[in-house]
């Protein structure tokens, strides 16, 4: 499994904390990997702007679980130290990349 450490004050309770937000990002993840796959295969209907619009979200899908697999160690090791790191660019490429991703899919709609 993983390392024992000793139940101090909130440990246990920040480790798992920790592991639900890291579950989250999976979830977001694979939901946007699948998105991407019916975007591009049953909503586009094989044309290439679909093809676009699935490469994006299934992109997105795996730069999300890279992020969340990476902060969800990060966290996991400072934690162990006493600190809590707090995160400020990954969430703004995130929220960057989304709004990048909305702003071509509702351009796809519209246009």
């Amino acid at each position: 499994m993983g390392d024992v450490v000793e139940n101090l004050a909130s440990t246990a309770r920040d480790h798992l904390a920790n592991e639900r937000t890291f579950l989250a990002w999976v979830r977001t993840a694979l939901g946007l990997v699948g998105l991407g796959v019916v975007i591009e295969r049953w909503v586009a209907g094989g044309e290439r702007l679909g093809l676009l619009a699935g490469l994006a979200f299934i992109s997105f899908g795996g730069l999300s679980l890279i992020y969340a697999v990476g902060r969800y160690l990060w966290v996991a090791k400072n934690l162990e130290r006493g600190l809590f790191p707090v995160a400020i660019r990954g969430p703004v490429v995130v929220a960057i990349g989304a709004l990048f991703v909305t702003v071509a899919s509702m351009l796809y709609i519209l246009l």
